[in-house]
């Protein structure tokens, strides 16, 4: 299975537009089951703690330096292991919002 860092790169959501992408996405992320949503968390946390216990002896420029290198490696980490485990429940949710779209 490749690895996506981009919504518009799934080839099963070229077609939509990228409100329409972070629908599907957000009702692929529904479906996930409660040991996929426990394992996403503790991926989160384990990503969250050791920069901010870093970041918590920071001062000055250093702290809003460090800030922002740490939310841009949240976001490049995570979103990929977000779509991961969303990407098997993708045609789920792409039927269900074509279903409740007007």
């Amino acid at each position: 299975m490749a690895i996506y860092f981009s919504s518009n790169k799934i080839p099963a959501l070229q077609a939509f537009s990228l409100h329409q992408r972070q629908a599907i996405l957000t009702l692929a992320q529904a479906k996930l089951s409660a040991p996929e949503k426990f394992i996403l968390n503790i991926i989160k946390l384990l990503l969250l703690i050791p920069p901010f216990l870093f970041i918590a002896n920071l001062q000055g420029f250093a702290l809003i330096a460090a800030i922002i290198i740490v939310l841009i490696a949240y976001f490049i980490i995570l979103r990929p292991i977000m779509l991961f485990f969303a990407h098997k429940h993708l045609d789920q949710a792409i039927r269900q919002y074509k279903k409740s779209e007007p």
